[in-house]
């Protein structure tokens, strides 16, 4: 099994993490999509789990 280097979201300078997806339209404007996205979700998951612990219990979600 291979092991991630990251164990939080990265900042958007990380091109390693982040691809930019560029839509050419009458505002033209660029969006950062992860490279990995199952990674990406795995990420978001373990930020929520934190978040919500730092959270009191009646202010917790799910």
């Amino acid at each position: 099994m291979i092991h991630s280097p990251y164990r939080s979201i990265p900042d958007t300078s990380d091109f390693r993490y982040w691809e930019l997806k560029v839509v050419s339209n009458a505002l033209r404007s660029t969006t950062f999509v992860p490279r990995d996205k199952a990674l990406h979700q795995q990420l978001k998951q373990a930020a929520w789990v934190i978040i919500q612990a730092s959270l009191p219990k009646k202010r917790r979600k799910g």
